[in-house]
């Protein structure tokens, strides 16, 4: 499609850079890219640095990082901690069947309904991680706050508070 014009305003080309096409839909530079060369801006650019006409810039190097975790499975999570912070983290997805040497933080926590005054225990899993991590170690806790919310959501209503563990173990997948 080699009919898209380029877009002015008052006389003057548009800052943004965008195109018009024939129907008189406005579109961004990034999708007139990926209509004309049939790629996007992230993929000429490694293209360009594979053919050895530029360097691995920015671009680049967050491309290959991302293509890096897609092949190992592994996904970018935030995760609130047990303050009121957010961390972004990266954890491992769960594992299919036949790969072997993942661990899960298997847990059973006790709760408090303070509309019901009434205690209850549930169990919860945290997501596979590549090793079992020490305790009190900062991927520890993270792997234990997904394990009480998990447990949380079996129980039934909203008010439950995290009171303690009562027990927590390792499973080798």
């Amino acid at each position: 499609m080699t009919d898209l014009k380029p877009l002015y305003i008052d006389g003057k080309r548009d800052s943004r850079r965008r195109y018009v096409t024939p129907t008189g839909e406005i579109i961004s530079r990034r999708e007139q890219i990926r209509r004309t060369e049939g790629n996007t801006p992230e993929q000429k650019a490694v293209r360009r640095y594979e053919e050895g006409k530029s360097k691995a810039g920015v671009t680049v190097r967050r491309y290959q990082r991302k293509e890096k975790q897609r092949k190992e499975g592994i996904k970018k999570a935030t995760v609130e901690l047990w303050g009121n912070e957010d961390r972004e983290i990266y954890q491992k997805t769960m594992p299919t069947g036949g790969e072997r040497g993942y661990y899960q933080l298997q847990g059973t926590y006790q709760f408090y309904n303070p509309t019901y005054r009434s205690y209850d225990v549930a169990t919860g899993y945290s997501t596979a991680d590549d090793a079992m991590r020490p305790y009190m170690s900062p991927n520890y806790l993270i792997l234990r706050r997904q394990a009480v919310l998990n447990a949380a959501a079996q129980l039934e209503g909203y008010e439950w508070k995290y009171v303690g563990v009562v027990e927590e173990n390792w499973i080798l997948w």
